[in-house]
């Protein structure tokens, strides 16, 4: 835990520094002169940013990868100490036989870590779009298939991927072949409202505290927003995982031998 709060000052720190460096720089350039009283602004500025990324930290550390950025929702997938997590739960399949192009089967292994990454045994990556593929849950084979149109083309509507589909209805998309789909619509509506919040943060702090012009902050909240959103953000979310998962950890109590 006490990396996590240094990991927060540090977070606190380098949003101080770069957003306060940059936006002294920038208006320097681009305005007659930068706003007085940077010394107080930048401080004040990261605080407030950096408590909208520890409230997503802190539900995400409660619900390690159900509250992940929108780019990563259908990617990733939790490892959650606490429970024995099934497929139908969120856990991914630990193996899948996929039916190649060629009509070959080949089995795939989960790759450790929260990607959604498979390999063969001689470490080759899964095909994006197999034919067929196999699961086994519990002695028994379920079968997901691609969804197909009338002419018995891949069915790939306008701005999705492609479903794939076992007899029990379940879905699997490509790009996310490993884990079931399963809709939560309250995480994620607070997902969105997260990056909604991110934003007007940033944006608020760029016009009020930083003093640029609605529309330059706009702008910049916009790019620091994506930036943060992109490289930043999901690292910090993997070390809150790491640490709630150590702190989640059953004890092992060994049991003293009796004496003959």
């Amino acid at each position: 835990m006490f990396g996590l709060i240094f990991g927060v000052i540090l977070l606190w720190m380098s949003i101080t520094v770069v957003s306060g460096a940059f936006s002294h720089f920038l208006q320097g350039r681009i305005y007659s002169q930068p706003a007085d009283g940077f010394i107080w602004r930048a401080p004040v500025s990261g605080l407030i940013i950096t408590s909208t990324i520890v409230v997503w930290m802190m539900l995400d550390y409660g619900s390690p990868g159900i509250y992940r950025p929108v780019h990563e929702l259908q990617s990733y997938t939790p490892e959650n100490n606490k429970a024995n997590l099934k497929p139908d739960e969120g856990a991914p399949f630990p193996s899948m036989t996929i039916t190649r192009a060629d009509g070959k089967k080949e089995v795939y292994i989960k790759q450790p870590g929260n990607r959604l990454e498979y390999k063969s045994k001689i470490n080759m990556p899964m095909p994006t779009t197999p034919v067929e593929i196999e699961v086994e849950e519990d002695g028994k084979v379920s079968v997901f298939k691609p969804e197909k149109d009338a002419k018995g083309n891949y069915l790939r509507r306008t701005g999705q991927s492609l479903v794939y589909k076992d007899e029990r209805g379940r879905q699997m998309i490509e790009g996310g072949l490993g884990a079931i789909v399963i809709n939560r619509p309250g995480a994620t509506f607070l997902v969105l409202f997260l990056h909604v919040l991110h934003f007007l943060v940033w944006f608020a702090c760029l016009w009020f505290l930083f003093e640029f012009q609605p529309l330059h902050a706009f702008g910049l909240g916009a790019a620091f927003c994506g930036l943060m959103t992109l490289f930043f953000l999901p690292p910090i979310l993997n070390f809150t995982e790491t640490v709630s998962k150590q702190r989640t950890k059953p004890e092992i109590v060994s049991t003293p031998a009796k004496a003959a």
